[in-house]
């Protein structure tokens, strides 16, 4: 892209304007000699200026440009004296000396600036290009500007040689600027590079075409060639001005119409070369030349058509590599690097990042199957890209999580951007017939109270995202000072976990069953609790979720279960007691390759009969449902028990509940704290039904109230649990109130 300023483009097409209007308006006047004056020390101050404000790395290079320039205005200056006092000169004058000392001077900047760019960026890649244009280029000044011009020189060699200096020149700047034109794509000053490579191809046209035109004798003072000169001038100048970077709110764009297409060159040298060739036989055709055409051309357009096949492959895969595939979002690569780009703008005051996670999408994607889940990601994103609209550019980390970069953004702006994406996400998702409710967790960082690079801000937006989702989900957080606290606690938990066992920190307590009608205790449920000697009481609430995020509810589980069927097994032998014992598996544990091998050995070192233990599982154990199987067949073959523990919390398919050999379902308290409720009611009643035509024990955790207690029986519910009838007990406490009397008065 070739960004043009407004004072760049007024310059340039007043230069333009006025070399037209005056040349067909005072014929007598040198409008041609005046305008590169003009143009050539406009140029000057630019490079001058340039020189002033750049890194000293780069002085020598604009030194030398500036230089060359100021040359060159001054040898246009003595020229445009010449004609206007219409004194002779000679063949060789002050201003040809001029001319080629700036064009020395021109062709040492671009060899500075090459050299420098080459350190970083081989040229080795594109010489084949470079030296097949560098020979077609060669081969026509030779011909049509260098052999004429020795033709012209009547064998006086101080004028041959002299003559000679302006087209190898001209060479030398091509080979510089053609090499120039590769190595800037790699460049962070592709601005300021193109116009430089425009204002020298073009200078090297208007030498080449006047030196043709003067040989020829068909050149003439305000001849349409002198115009190039001109803009090649000016645009020399205009790299000057655009050094840093070009106005991107005023002025035009123009696209660059060889950029990704640089192979042609080569080839597009052999088709100028060919006519040019037959040209100087003076189009004689014979058979062998129209077969040696007919192959040439055949040959290079097979060839082309490859190139371009695998230049738009490597489109494809630069595209992916900055893409996210499925969404068509800008991936977490390009996320870094655009974030760091604006922060690194010395213009940048503020902005926000957005972290966005999909509340409980893998237990959709593990249930519905991955198609569902990939149609839901893309629906996600849709709603996200049209709700942020032109205030942000979003993109997907992987996963379920997508991120926001929202320039210029206060806390209140990025509040009203957030409750905008969860007002959207109100609307269930409808995919393949499932109406699905999937709602965001939202996590916000601000720059640069949260952090000064992309790193920072994206660790203090997670950090934000996971007390959204910690707080209820379906909502968004600030990052804030407090949440460091809640950090720091977080991993004090987890560092504290690992001595919790060793340490005997935990204990168990039990909550019992009741049957709804007779009052009778049917069962019992081991719940772990944690008392840390500096801490104190550590609810499950917070402790669990670090347990399974760092996967040390495995172990903790294995204790659970060896300390549940330990105490199950003395209170049989009192005699007084004989039900079963309920503990919570979680879904870790039952993907470990030697759970079946743990329960086994639990069950014989603490001498318990399998039909006394109860492993209560969550409805994730869908997301592997081919293992799961297995594990619970294997189960139910060694007499245990299984249920669903807050069952209607996630996305079951009822097509695989049928299918699992389980025996209970327990109602998430959730649905008994609203059971007032109409809708919450029929859901209730649905759920039961449901366990009723499956064959399924249903248990209704959470109960509180005796209303409760009754629209659960008129529901045909006959087991529950809740502080209605106890709350949870350690062991001394549960024995005195239920193993002595085995049922509720």
């Amino acid at each position: 892209m070739l960004k043009f300023g407004r004072l760049s483009l007024l310059i340039l097409c007043i230069h333009v304007g006025l070399f037209f209007g005056v040349s067909y308006a005072w014929e007598n006047f040198p409008a041609s000699s005046f305008l590169q004056f003009s143009a050539s020390l406009l140029s000057f101050i630019w490079l001058a200026q340039a020189h002033r404000s750049s890194v000293p790395a780069l002085k020598k290079f604009w030194f030398l440009l500036g230089g060359g320039m100021l040359l060159y205005t001054i040898s246009n200056a003595i020229w445009f004296f010449f004609q206007m006092t219409g004194k002779e000169t000679l063949i060789i004058n002050l201003t040809d000396v001029l001319w080629i000392a700036a064009y020395s001077f021109f062709l040492a900047a671009l060899l500075v600036k090459t050299r420098k760019m080459s350190t970083s960026y081989s040229p080795q890649a594109y010489i084949f290009n470079i030296f097949i244009y560098m020979i077609t280029s060669a081969a026509v000044s030779i011909h049509y500007l260098i052999t004429p011009v020795l033709q012209l020189t009547n064998d006086s060699l101080i004028i041959t040689i002299f003559m000679m200096v302006y087209p190898i020149l001209n060479l030398s700047i091509i080979f510089l600027i053609t090499i120039m034109y590769y190595l800037m794509k790699s460049s962070k000053e592709k601005d300021m590079l193109l116009f430089l490579i425009i204002g020298f191809f073009l200078q090297i046209i208007a030498d080449s075409f006047y030196a043709y035109l003067s040989s020829s004798g068909a050149y003439y003072e305000g001849h349409p060639v002198d115009v190039l000169w001109i803009i090649a001038i000016l645009f020399i100048g205009f790299a000057a001005s655009h050094k840093k970077s070009a106005p991107a709110s005023s002025g035009i764009t123009i696209k660059n119409p060889f950029e990704e297409k640089e192979f042609i060159f080569p080839y597009s040298s052999m088709l100028i070369l060919a006519p040019l060739v037959m040209h100087s036989y003076e189009w004689k055709f014979n058979a062998l030349t129209i077969g040696l055409w007919i192959t040439f051309v055949m040959t290079i357009g097979r060839q082309l058509i490859i190139i371009n096949k695998n230049n738009n492959l490597m489109k494809e895969y630069r595209y992916l590599a900055y893409h996210d595939p499925l969404t068509g979002l800008k991936n977490r690569v390009r996320f870094q690097e655009s974030l760091k780009k604006l922060l690194n703008r010395t213009t940048i005051q503020s902005l926000s990042v957005l972290l966005i996670d999909l509340d409980r999408f893998k237990v959709v994607n593990d249930t519905l199957g991955h198609q569902t889940g990939d149609r839901i990601l893309m629906e996600t994103a849709n709603r996200i890209r049209s709700t942020i609209g032109k205030r942000g550019e979003v993109y997907r980390l992987g996963g379920d999580e997508f991120v926001i970069i929202h320039p210029d953004a206060s806390e209140e702006t990025s509040a009203k951007l957030a409750q905008s994406i969860l007002d959207t996400f109100q609307q269930p998702f409808d995919v393949k017939g499932y109406t699905i409710n999937l709602t965001p967790s939202i996590g916000i960082s601000l720059f640069p109270g949260n952090g000064r690079n992309d790193e920072e801000l994206l660790k203090t937006a997670d950090a934000a995202m996971y007390v959204a989702k910690e707080s209820g989900k379906n909502s968004f957080r600030f990052y804030n000072q407090q949440l460091d606290q809640t950090l720091a606690r977080k991993l004090a938990i987890e560092n504290e976990l690992r001595r919790a066992i060793s340490g005997n920190q935990f204990s168990l307590v039990y909550q019992p069953k009741f049957h709804l009608v007779n009052g009778e205790i049917t069962g019992v449920e081991a719940l772990l609790r944690w008392k840390h000697p500096d801490l104190g009481w550590i609810s499950p609430a917070e402790f669990i979720p670090v347990a399974e995020e760092t996967g040390q509810i495995v172990s903790i589980g294995e204790w659970v279960l060896k300390e549940a069927c330990l105490q199950n097994k003395r209170w049989q032998e009192t005699g007084q007691f004989t039900q079963r014992i309920s503990v919570n598996v979680s879904v870790l544990q039952l993907q470990q390759e030697n759970f079946l091998k743990i329960v086994q050995s639990t069950l014989e070192e603490s001498k318990l009969d399998p039909s006394f233990l109860e492993l209560e599982i969550t409805e994730s154990i869908m997301q592997n449902i081919s293992h799961s199987l297995t594990i619970l067949h294997s189960l139910k073959g060694l007499g245990i028990q299984t249920s669903i523990d807050d069952f209607g919390t996630g996305y079951s398919s009822l097509h695989i509940l049928q299918k699992l050999p389980i025996d209970t379902i327990k109602i998430d308290k959730s649905f008994i704290d609203e059971m007032e409720q109409a809708d919450q009611r029929s859901m209730v009643k649905m759920i039961i039904d449901l366990g009723h035509h499956l064959d399924l024990n249903v248990v209704a955790e959470g109960i509180e109230t005796e209303s409760q207690r009754k629209l659960l029986m008129h529901f045909d519910c006959n087991i529950g649990q809740g502080y209605l009838y106890s709350k949870p007990l350690c062991a001394d406490d549960f024995e005195k109130r239920f193993i002595a009397k085995a049922s509720l008065i």
